[in-house]
């Protein structure tokens, strides 16, 4: 056992340095360079045995920080920050460890989310935010591609959604559960109800999860309310969300446990896209309205054997589930168009649906006696995507009255078809092999992972008569060998040293293969059959302690990466091909493979129970984590390395807390460093900022418990790296081309956050 006062030390120490990141952000600054960093408490529990960095967000923190959407979800989480812009297109996906998008695997329940896809303000847009918060028991994310069960593609991470059971609500003697609880926030004026039956037993029962959300746009710290391309407030929104999750859970006497879900979401935003009108150009927006629906219905059912004898196993979990994620967007413009004297009447009508039917089948075995123990796991898993989409509208010459879908009554000859129908299968095959040796003291866990990729498209689709599709597009197969292998060992019973490494492979998506597009005098979009898949090679290494007096945990990272995809590329004129340059183009992009990447980084989290302490010190806390980063890329025809804007700028955070039986509150601080490192002087830099929220919570009676937030109590104005850099959502083609949030009309400040907010909440138990 280590003595108590060193484990303090420890712990101290990785509180440290928060603390040193805070002291930097309370000294005097420039408008530029404000508070250097981040500073809050952990929003998360760490696991302590696995040779990674894991954590664990659970049901009780999401309600007593308000989730509400995916932002809430990690905003006090190190190394991972949630990505999209405000308004009309909304929260994508996450960023973790600078890599986000398609390169972090997002599944619930087991089932992986949609693609992100997106470009053209009045095009295809589809993101990866398909989830209630309420409907979830708890939230793992695990950095890198670190274990042989998740999907290889994986590079960023993978955030593991877990949604409720029966058995969370279900106790012997206790038949029916039921709860309400109602939401308001200020920040976007937003009303929530949510609604939970349980009935049954612990192993026979059966839970429904109904939310419904109405929501306001998000408030930000602009003040100019014009109608047109200068405006700074939000723009006019409403939105709605309703999610409704029901699931059916026996347990057998035998151990085997069957499972039915079914798991419906649905999101509607209305926008009167104000901020676009009036900017001068071959084309002038007199007025913009938007309406997006977004919506995911998935099923599942599976099976969980804790105790079968096959020799060869004796634990055994099988899942099969379908899944069809859709986007419609709905835009009406009424454009000017000064060459033609005309003005237009326009409807765009996109849609994008992709459909997913898969199956996962994982055997356990455990080996002990002997000096040696063993958990091994090991199966295969196979899913096949099928993504369809088009873009489709006419428009009306408001003098003349005549009706087309063809130019000059709209920018292109409608319908227009992006990518071809396909199909694209995954297959894989892998096994993972936990060694206890020394009385379980040194944990040696290698793995690996075999996934086999195909992109089949249907040569007959429309897709192929366009003029902007380059010859060579056809099946894609790609496979590869993913291996794993880590390492811990418990130097005390309460500290543990850990490091890993770990491969990743990620192929290319329809949407990076296939996209094809063109606007006459303004830009295109070429498809390249030659993308390669992209791979990594990352190691970590770390420490972490837990014990009576708290914990702590500090990892260091480098993350190698092989053939990036990076899309929206510009390409040089003499790389066009002909229909472009008949179009007379200002830019053509296209996905391409950058040589190499790499991000490497830090974190720190801690945290002090003193209560341990002193008697009189019972229930208080003090948390903190940070995390830093650096990344960089090769680009194509340059010499040397060039920023990856993607990586989040230093973040730390530091927090107090005290719990009483039946209350408690939290104050957290966070600060954020100047966002100094980017590919090009033209890119806005977001400069630091600090803010401070308060949480609280108060249970007067068992059946009622009440919650409260109030953020950014210091009403700071401040910009969020996530929002500015969306990620695919918000890029041309598939992420890192033309970003939203720096094209020249952008007014940067209606890209601020919120100022002040208060946040309530109410659960009622019956």
């Amino acid at each position: 056992m280590l003595p108590k006062n060193a484990l303090a030390a420890l712990i101290g120490a990785a509180l440290a340095c928060p603390l040193a990141a805070l002291a930097a952000a309370v000294a005097p600054t420039t408008t530029d360079d404000l508070p250097r960093i981040t500073v809050t408490a952990i929003g998360s529990a760490f696991k302590f045995d696995v040779p990674a960095t894991v954590s664990v967000i659970d049901r009780q923190k999401m309600d007593r920080h308000l989730v509400a959407d995916i932002r809430d979800l990690v905003k006090y989480e190190p190394g991972v920050s949630a990505v999209g812009t405000a308004g009309r297109w909304g929260l994508d996906s996450f960023n973790i460890r600078g890599l986000d998008g398609n390169r972090v695997a997002i599944l619930t329940d087991g089932v992986s989310a949609s693609s992100s896809f997106g470009f053209s303000t009045t095009g295809m847009r589809a993101g990866r935010s398909f989830v209630d918060p309420d409907t979830l028991k708890s939230v793992e994310i695990v950095r890198g591609p670190a274990s042989a069960l998740d999907p290889s593609d994986a590079l960023g991470g993978t955030v593991r959604y877990v949604t409720k059971d029966p058995s969370d609500y279900l106790r012997d003697g206790k038949d029916v559960y039921v709860s309400v609880k109602e939401r308001y926030s200020s920040a976007d004026r937003s009303l929530g109800t949510s609604l939970t039956l349980a009935g049954g037993t612990p192993t026979n029962g059966i839970v429904f999860v109904a939310d419904h959300r109405e929501a306001s746009a998000l408030n930000n710290k602009g003040d100019i309310d014009s109608a047109n391309y200068l405006r700074t407030r939000p723009d006019p929104l409403s939105q709605n969300t309703t999610s409704v999750l029901g699931k059916y859970v026996h347990v057998a006497a035998s151990g085997r446990e069957d499972r039915v879900t079914a798991d419906l979401y649905r999101n509607n935003v209305n926008t009167d896209v104000l901020s676009a009108l009036g900017q001068a150009g071959t084309t002038r927006l007199l007025s913009d309205q938007a309406n997006d629906r977004a919506t995911r219905t998935r099923f599942s059912v599976g099976q969980r054997y804790a105790n079968i004898d096959l020799g060869i196993a004796d634990r055994l979990e099988w899942d099969v589930y379908w899944q069809k994620s859709e986007t419609e967007s709905t835009t009406r413009t009424l454009a000017n168009v000064p060459s033609r004297n005309a003005t237009y009447d326009r409807l765009y009508l996109s849609n994008l649906d992709e459909r997913l039917f898969g199956g996962k089948a994982t055997l356990f075995k455990s080996i002990t006696g002997g000096s040696v123990e063993q958990r091994i796991a090991y199966g295969m898993e196979a899913s096949r995507t099928t993504p369809t989409g088009d873009l489709g509208g006419e428009g009306r010459d408001v003098r003349t009255g005549t009706v087309s879908s063809n130019t000059p009554y709209m920018p292109e000859n409608y319908p227009l078809r992006f990518f071809p129908r396909n199909d694209t299968d995954r297959y894989a095959l892998f096994a993972q092999d936990e060694i206890a040796l020394l009385e379980g003291k040194l944990r040696i866990t290698p793995g690996v992972r075999w996934d086999h990729y195909a992109f089949k498209p249907d040569m007959s689709d429309p897709y192929y008569n366009s003029s902007f599709v380059q010859d060579g597009l056809g099946s894609v197969r790609k496979s590869r060998f993913s291996p794993k292998l880590g390492v811990s060992y418990a130097v005390t019973d309460t500290i543990e040293i850990y490091g890993q490494y770990a491969q990743g492979f990620r192929p290319p998506l329809y949407n990076e293969l296939a996209v094809a597009w063109g606007t006459p005098r303004l830009y295109g979009i070429v498809p390249n059959p030659s993308l390669k898949p992209e791979t990594s090679k990352g190691v970590e290494i770390g420490v972490r302690g837990n014990g009576d007096l708290g914990y702590f945990a500090t990892s260091a990272y480098y993350n190698r990466y092989r053939n990036f995809i990076y899309g929206g590329y510009t390409l040089d004129r003499s790389q066009w091909p002909q229909w472009a340059l008949t179009q007379n183009l200002l830019i053509v992009m296209q996905s391409v493979n950058f040589p190499k990447a790499t991000i490497k980084g830090v974190e720190a989290s801690g945290g002090l129970r003193l209560g341990a302490f002193s008697d009189l010190l019972q229930g208080w806390r003090i948390e903190g984590n940070l995390a830093a980063a650096k990344g960089d890329k090769q680009v194509i025809g340059q010499s040397g390395w060039s920023p990856l804007n993607s990586v989040d700028p230093l973040t730390a955070v530091l927090g107090i807390a005290y719990d009483a039986k039946t209350w408690g509150l939290e104050l957290l601080g966070k600060g954020v460093r100047r966002k100094s490192r980017l590919d090009t002087s033209t890119i806005f830099r977001a400069p630091g900022y600090a803010t401070l929220d308060l949480y609280a919570h108060w249970k007067p009676i068992e059946s009622l418990e009440l919650m409260g937030g109030f953020t950014n109590l210091a009403d700071r104005k401040y910009w969020d790296w996530g929002s500015l850099h969306g990620g695919v959502l918000t890029n041309v083609a598939t992420g890192g081309g033309i970003d939203d949030a720096q094209v020249r009309n952008a007014q940067i400040e209606r890209l601020t956050m919120p100022g002040r907010a208060v946040t309530v909440s109410a659960r009622y138990t019956f």
